[in-house]
């Protein structure tokens, strides 16, 4: 049976076997060439059986495995294992295959082991938190009819009603240290806080279950902060939904988003605000992003000054530079922060990503 691989990973593949002729780059990583390779690898671990939706694009010599989605709408690269080819495991590596070669294709070394009375009791737990929502079917439609908006802080992943307790890792629990994260205190997330959809940032929407007879009004979060402060940003799943559908609706008439903005939302809102913000910078950048393609030079690109969201720019200094949290903040203190070397083209998000956190940044040609 032939794979029918998405066009984004041949883009990929073109500018990777150019820059690329060794069969092992950065002394561990095979990144597969052809369908042949790739077949070879779906067969051998039985993909078909275990993760019919997914392709294997690379492995780290071993035993991890990069795949990416039969989906072509879904660029994400996640990381498996050929032992536990399970999509509930998942984390994601990278947005997309260029930008995970722009980083050198890191693997993530250090796996966290679950034991099987572990495995067992989170789908134990798994099951009790599906017949929680069971009983509200605006909860359950509003996650099968997810309205994803990238580049505006917006939801872009959704959880599923069936695996509803693995997308509360990092806001319920803790699976690396296997530690529960609620309490019902000021500052902290609460128990009865369930987190539907998160933004690229990581940063939650979430509805409390003790709502249900206000239709649960939606709330937003910064994650990082120290402290969890809910922002109320819909008064129910309904109009959160109906929002983002007329958002995405215009998402590219930016003229008629930002009318729709400013008729029908409360722009004092600190997220509607930040999301009001990153509409009017895509129409200040447009030139400027264009500008930057055509150089396609190879550039520093650097952090001039972290701007009032220090918070987040440690958090992402630390997940994008593998920077423990002391190094991290240390390194937010430097005047010039080194953020990323690479082609402006693939640099264009970085600096839009450091931005939109309120941070200014600069790039430096080499050469």
């Amino acid at each position: 049976m032939k794979i029918n691989l998405p066009a984004h990973w041949s883009d990929f593949i073109k500018i990777f076997t150019k820059k690329h002729k060794e069969d092992i780059v950065y002394d561990t990583v095979r990144v597969f060439r052809t369908e042949e390779e790739i077949r070879e690898r779906y067969d051998t671990y039985e993909f078909e059986e275990y993760l019919p939706g997914y392709i294997p694009v690379a492995d780290d010599s071993g035993g991890q495995v990069a795949v990416i989605s039969k989906d072509s709408s879904n660029t994400k690269v996640y990381l498996s294992s050929y032992g536990v080819l399970q999509e509930k495991y998942f984390e994601v590596l990278d947005r997309d295959l260029l930008h995970w070669m722009q980083r050198k294709f890191p693997f993530e070394r250090e796996r966290n082991i679950i034991s099987p009375a572990e495995i067992e009791k989170r789908e134990k737990e798994n099951m009790v938190w599906t017949q929680k929502i069971s009983s509200f079917p605006g909860i359950i439609e509003f996650l099968e009819e997810p309205v994803s908006i990238e580049g505006l802080a917006l939801p872009e992943n959704y959880a599923s009603a069936e695996t509803i307790y693995y997308f509360q890792d990092g806001y319920h629990y803790n699976s690396v240290e296997n530690k529960v994260l609620t309490e019902d205190v000021p500052g902290a997330f609460k128990p009865s806080w369930i987190v539907l959809a998160s933004n690229y940032f990581a940063d939650p929407f979430f509805i409390d279950l003790n709502e249900a007879e206000d239709n649960f009004p939606v709330y937003f979060a910064y994650h990082g902060q120290g402290k969890w402060e809910p922002i109320k940003v819909a008064e129910s799943l309904t109009a959160f939904q109906k929002v983002l559908h007329q958002i995405q609706n215009l998402r590219f008439d930016k003229s008629g988003l930002k009318e729709c903005f400013d008729e029908n939302i409360d722009l004092e809102n600190p997220l509607w605000k930040e999301v009001y913000t990153n509409i009017q910078d895509e129409d200040d950048d447009s030139e400027q992003i264009e500008t930057y393609e055509s150089w396609g030079k190879e550039v520093n690109l650097y952090i001039t000054d972290i701007g009032p969201n220090k918070m987040k720019i440690i958090a992402l200094l630390k997940k994008e530079l593998g920077l423990s949290g002391t190094e991290a903040l240390q390194l937010s203190k430097e005047p010039k922060i080194l953020f990323r070397t690479g082609y402006t083209k693939w640099l264009e998000h970085d600096r839009k990503q450091l931005e939109d956190l309120g941070a200014k940044v600069e790039f430096e040609i080499l050469g």
